[in-house]
């Protein structure tokens, strides 16, 4: 059986002399998550709370049904896997333990409060985010202070409302087997072991062949992710794009001029008989028209809501979160942690629509007792919805918001109806065909108008009529190669992959544009990027099925299908036998120099600019250097010779990162008032 850190997988299962020698007049201990949480935790349970501090650190304190609570936010995760093996060039390293977060003195403090607590407690309740992360999270914090020697509960909520936060304290879990736990500390050691692993065995690589000490990382998640971009990016880059011309006419029927589509045509020959149509006659042989009814779109989940924000707003995945996170700490919106689609019926809808109907006046206007549902649920947290609390919100945050809103309320309006019409020709041989649409109920795009419906008039026809063409256009086009992906769409191919989990997909794609492995919303691979995946793309040791296969497994776990020490065992025999076969490459190490040479992929900044991306370092073909954010783009040229670095501080004229080379700092903007003024 795998031990991490000598510490054996079980589940900690409740002691029935535990819960009979506890005594009630003890205080009980409750574990939040963040600081947001713990205060509207003590003022849901005892609006008269009162916040005391312990060395530094906040507790809240109440009485809820005549007994003393503290609550105590945990700031995340408490403790970190670590490992005493210190050699880079020792892999796998199998030997790791939980440890509390490193050279972090508030930490430190905290647990030495919350273990004086916890020793004092008469119960436990685990208030943290209900998900993996919220109840690993919890699990540490209780199991590495001594807290199984007391009665262990779990709260679980999906709003921080008052009114949700009572029911769910007055209706707290017990828990025999901590399955969520056990599969978030499985995910964290397996993450954990393959990560230090594939990235030392990297830079081994890299070492042995250049001599020098680079930084590089891989996962058993970023690795497909990337390994997939730089298959995306062989494609486009061995495309042959092939000729085809594009057929369009402009038919005129009883008075009505319309446009008509005709098949891509694939020969001069065809290309000149369609040029012959105009002003000739076809006859229509097909015409239908009917009313279609178009349901409102599902209430949102954590994916839809992040590929929604990046299509209509620009805001990346990663920040979407962010932003979802702090809306739902201010008790804006339920858990956005969520793959359902989902709004239970315990959700008090009339409530939440009547509060909503102060700042939207289409919640007025319902017309469905019941929402419309998408198939997907998540037996954790209901869909993304908006509590009705309502607070002034500005940027970003306000933008998120609205669309959670509308989208709320827009499952509960009427169906958009859109009379339809279609209609085929036959000209010379040629299939024609033309549709119309217009918009005769707009329905739930009234509240949410970010769908967009394209109306095209075309007359009425009956089969046997002919039709005039009355002009042509021909144009000669070229197929195209597939489209790069955008933090969006490879955020889709990672869920339709099931690799990553909801809450950490956003994340990996961030971490592979932190690393220089990809750069651009258009994204393409960098130099480094491309070592790295083609390595790993000839390898058994990464693979899309294998990943896939370890997410299985992981899930497994948390509904008690499997044990954690089994899926342990299999994963550190793979790696093992999987390193073993690992081949020095020679290509990887001479495309390495190329990148250690040239710097690219280093980052010198932020970009004031856009203020998200990173100021990246390039090198074009002609060996000049430049600096480029890879979100928006914004450039300046840089000095072709001399080690650049960023000099930690920014330019106090304009704002941009300021770069040092040698013993000289200088603004790389080429427009920067401080240039202008040394050549005044």
């Amino acid at each position: 059986m795998l031990r991490a850190g000598g510490v054996a997988w079980s589940a900690h299962r409740l002691d029935a002399a535990e819960v009979a020698g506890s005594n009630p007049a003890r205080p009980t201990l409750i574990i939040a998550e963040k600081n947001d949480a713990a205060k509207r935790i003590a003022f849901a349970l005892d609006r008269s709370y009162k916040k005391l501090s312990f060395d530094g650190i906040p507790v809240y304190t109440g009485l809820w049904n005549s007994i003393k609570i503290y609550v105590i936010p945990a700031r995340g995760h408490l403790y970190t896997l670590k490992t005493d093996v210190g050699d880079l060039s020792l892999f796998p390293v199998l030997d790791v333990e939980w440890v509390p977060v490193a050279d972090d003195k508030y930490v430190t403090k905290l647990l030495d409060v919350i273990k004086k607590f916890i020793k004092e407690a008469s119960e436990i309740i685990i208030a943290c985010d209900y998900d993996i992360e919220g109840e690993t999270i919890g699990y540490n914090i209780v199991k590495y202070n001594g807290g199984f020697e007391k009665i262990v509960k779990r709260a679980k909520f999906s709003t921080l409302t008052v009114e949700e936060l009572k029911q769910s304290f007055n209706s707290l879990l017990t828990r025999e087997k901590w399955l969520m736990a056990d599969a978030g500390r499985t995910r964290h050691y397996i993450d954990f072991i393959w990560g230090i692993s594939l990235s030392r065995l990297l830079m081994n690589e890299v070492r042995q062949g250049t001599g020098k000490r680079l930084s590089l990382s891989i996962g058993r998640v970023q690795g497909p992710t990337l390994i997939e971009i730089y298959n995306r990016e062989s494609e486009i880059n061995s495309y042959v794009p092939k000729p085809y011309w594009k057929f369009k006419a402009i038919g005129e029927l009883r008075g009505q001029e319309f446009e008509l589509s005709g098949p891509s045509l694939k020969s001069v020959d065809e290309v000149e008989r369609a040029k012959k149509l105009k002003g000739k006659y076809g006859k229509v042989v097909f015409f239908d028209k009917d009313i279609e009814e178009i349901k409102p779109p599902y209430p949102f989940n954590l994916s839809d809501l992040q590929k929604e924000a990046y299509r209509l707003f620009g805001i990346q995945p990663w920040e979407s979160l962010s932003i979802l996170e702090k809306l739902y700490l201010r008790a804006l919106i339920s858990y956005p942690r969520t793959s359902s689609q989902k709004l239970p019926p315990t959700i008090n809808y009339r409530s939440i629509l009547s509060k909503l109907g102060q700042r939207y006046k289409e919640a007025g206007n319902v017309s469905r007792p019941h929402p419309v549902e998408g198939p997907i649920d998540d037996p954790a947290h209901p869909a993304i919805y908006p509590t009705g609390e309502l607070q002034p919100l500005t940027g970003s945050e306000y933008k998120l918001y609205d669309l959670v809103a509308r989208r709320f309320i827009s499952s509960f309006y009427r169906n958009v109806r859109v009379a339809k019409k279609y209609m085929k020709v036959k000209a010379d041989g040629f299939d024609l065909e033309a549709d119309g649409a217009a918009v005769i109920d707009k329905g739930w795009l009234e509240v949410y108008p970010f769908r967009e419906i394209r109306e095209k008039s075309i007359p009425d026809a009956a089969v046997g009529e002919e039709v005039l063409i009355k002009d042509v256009n021909v144009e000669l086009t070229f197929t195209k190669p597939p489209s790069r992906y955008t933090p969006s769409s490879l955020l889709e191919w990672m869920e339709t992959n099931e690799i990553g989990t909801k809450a950490t997909r956003a994340d990996i794609i961030k971490t592979l544009y932190k690393r220089g492995y990809i750069r651009g919303n258009r994204i393409e691979i960098t130099e480094l990027g491309f070592s790295v995946a083609r390595y790993f793309s000839f390898s058994q040791i990464i693979t899309l099925e294998m990943t896939r296969k370890l997410e299985k497994s992981l899930e497994n776990i948390e509904f008690g299908k499997t044990y954690p020490g089994e899926i342990l065992n299999e994963s550190a025999r793979f790696l093992i036998e999987e390193l073993k076969n690992a081949k020095y490459s020679e290509e990887m190490v001479e495309l390495t120099k190329k990148y250690l040479a040239a710097g690219t992929g280093q980052s010198l900044g932020k970009c004031p600019v856009c203020g998200k991306g990173d100021l990246v370092l390039h090198i074009s073909q002609a060996g000049k250097r430049y600096l480029k954010c890879n979100v928006c783009g914004a450039s300046a040229p840089l000095p072709r010779k001399g080690k650049l670095v960023s000099a930690k501080k920014s330019c106090s004229y304009c704002g941009w990162p300021l770069i040092k080379r040698g013993g000289w700092v200088f603004c790389p903007n080429p427009n920067c008032p401080s240039s202008k003024l040394k050549n005044a």
